[in-house]
């Protein structure tokens, strides 16, 4: 093993460290509030980016994985005390019972009550359930199956001004992607540029996402549809159309090639793997992506995205 190779498994090692730390402080402290801020400190982490690097990691969102811990002592309550179910549900962050078993139903297939009436064979497969609980995309997403999501290449690293983006911004993440989101967003824009005679005037094409599932519920979370025009155009935004500014400096530029559905795959890669062992340290800026080509005139496996990731 070279030198640079023993750095990169240490730093790696680091990380996992850190992460770590954060998920025994969850477990150990599930009665309080659990903020974002408060977790990335435990972790050494800019609460600005840990949302990212924890997803990637552990394979499930902040938010999502304090949630299951919180079901999951739920569940040793429901079987364990004859607590009722409604201090229960309070102490799992539930404000109504009915929230509580809508939400423990959805995770642990059966109703709180009856998982208390269950016999100890059928509780601890419930139980295990919850224990266990992921999906298909959260597998793709852990680390011991990185090998499916190798980090092909590496980034191309730019160094770009203020960029002012005229943009449009629409509410709502369904299946770890905004495609509903982009379109609508993506429709009110164009016909803007079109009214406006600027179709053919501006340089790149982008989405920025400026809040997290793992801090923002999914279906709050904003999706920006942008334009960066061409040097010189000038327009005045109206309605729902405005400018915001890219803030100027490092960036760690990835292709990701394929459905933009994917695309959670190549940052998972991105926060997982390369920002460990690449020795760079994030800056507070939302990333973006770059649409190289048009979805409605090429095949899914052949698009073309640049993902921005600003560094320090």
């Amino acid at each position: 093993m070279n030198t640079t190779t023993a750095v990169q498994r240490q730093t790696e090692l680091a990380y996992r460290t850190r992460i770590n730390r954060v998920m025994r402080y969850i477990q150990d402290n599930l009665d309080e509030p659990l903020r974002l801020q408060a977790l990335a400190d435990v972790g050494g982490f800019s609460p600005f980016h840990f949302h990212r690097t924890f997803a990637a990691y552990v394979g499930e969102t902040l938010a999502a994985f304090v949630r299951r811990k919180r079901l999951i002592r739920a569940a040793r309550q429901l079987v364990n005390t004859a607590e009722p179910i409604t201090t229960i549900a309070l102490a799992a962050g539930y404000e109504t019972p009915s929230a509580f078993a809508k939400a423990f139903k959805r995770d642990a297939g059966v109703t709180p009550r009856a998982l208390r009436a269950a016999n100890a064979p059928l509780a601890a497969l419930i139980f295990n359930r919850l224990v266990m609980a992921t999906s298909a995309e959260k597998v793709a997403r852990t680390p011991m199956n990185r090998r499916n999501l190798p980090m092909h290449q590496q980034p191309d690293i730019r160094v770009l001004p203020n960029q002012q983006v005229l943009y449009v911004s629409r509410k709502g993440m369904i299946d770890q992607n905004f495609t509903q989101a982009a379109q609508a967003a993506f429709g009110i824009l164009e016909q803007f540029l079109r009214d406006h005679h600027l179709q053919n005037k501006w340089q790149y094409c982008l989405g920025i996402t400026p809040d997290e599932p793992g801090v923002v519920p999914p279906t709050e979370c904003r999706f920006d549809a942008g334009y960066i025009l061409c040097e010189g155009v000038e327009v005045t935004p109206e309605g729902e159309v405005a400018f915001q500014t890219l803030p100027a400096g490092r960036w760690a530029v990835f292709l990701h090639r394929g459905s933009y559905e994917t695309m959670w795959q190549t940052w998972n890669v991105v926060y997982r793997d390369w920002l460990p062992a690449s020795g760079e340290q994030l800056r507070e800026a939302p990333p973006y992506e770059v649409y190289l080509n048009h979805p409605e005139r090429t095949k899914p496996e052949d698009l073309e995205t640049e993902i921005f990731i600003p560094i320090q």
